[in-house]
């Protein structure tokens, strides 16, 4: 991702909206685009290949509205991915409420980013049939938060049995289904791991394409992920008394290191979990 005298290429430097843009228009021109809840008919409808566009809410909802105008004013419809145990904002809380209303007035569908809400669940490695009670509880508490069924769902932090799994988990499609995962791109940790995402829309490869984006790395200029967390965590903690500004100064933290561990998102073509 970097040019022969150490700074990083154009595309790789560029996490802008108008560069954001750009993506979408040009997966328009060569994809049929549609949200994850949408994807097992569009995966069985011929035609040009299809263009599944997902966005994991793991930090700011505010953060995702923005993006979800963007996409909007381009006719584009997305996934948003949300958390209901976040240590970052309160899928509960009334203006959380007001912003999931805005996401889906936009034409979006809100989905459910599942998390264990017990680090020794995660540690159990549970499969994915035993964790359904617990998704549909999510679920349903989402579907309070939000006013709309929930259809589909991602894992935050995805266990490696859970990946390439079945299509319809709980009852939801699954954004980690083997069908949705042979051509995959994310810019998980604020970057492109895959290499520069333009040309591969431009010229697709495969009938299907899951194209994952995070809000929290856009923006209307560009900032490389540590600026933007940093500025981010100003804007956030604004006002606020000093213990809690600690308390959320932690999560974001948490947050940071799952990214450098390279425990967050799975690549396209390995089998382990990378950032």
């Amino acid at each position: 991702m970097a040019e022969p005298g150490g700074e990083p290429a154009a595309w790789a430097a560029d996490f802008s909206y108008d560069y954001f843009r750009r993506l979408v228009r040009t997966a328009q021109a060569h994809f049929d685009v549609c949200p994850v809840a949408e994807a097992p008919q569009a995966l069985t409808a011929g035609g040009r290949p299809k263009l599944i566009l997902r966005n994991d809410v793991d930090v700011s909802l505010e953060r995702a509205l923005r993006l979800a105008e963007v996409e909007h004013a381009l006719g584009a419809r997305a996934t948003y991915m949300v958390m209901i145990n976040s240590p970052l904002y309160d899928v509960d809380a009334p203006r959380s409420r007001a912003i999931l209303a805005q996401i889906r007035a936009l034409g979006h569908e809100i989905g459910l980013h599942f998390d264990f809400a017990d680090p020794a669940e995660r540690a159990a490695g549970a499969a994915v049939e035993t964790v359904e009670p617990a998704i549909a509880a999510a679920c349903a508490r989402l579907e309070a938060a939000c006013g709309a069924p929930v259809r589909s769902l991602s894992f935050h932090r995805p266990l490696p049995r859970f990946l390439r799994g079945p299509l319809v988990v709980a009852g939801r499609v699954n954004a980690y289904a083997r069908e949705l995962m042979d051509w995959y791109l994310s810019d998980s940790g604020g970057r492109w791991r895959q290499g520069e995402p333009l040309p591969m829309l431009a010229y697709p490869a495969r009938p299907a394409l899951q194209l994952l984006t995070h809000p929290i790395w856009w923006g209307e200029t560009h900032q490389a992920p540590a600026d933007r967390l940093e500025a981010f965590f100003a804007e956030a903690t604004a006002g606020l008394a000093p213990a809690e500004r600690a308390r959320y100064d932690a999560a974001l933290g948490e947050h940071i290191q799952v990214w450098r561990r390279g425990a967050h998102h799975p690549g396209s073509t390995d089998a382990q979990p990378v950032g």
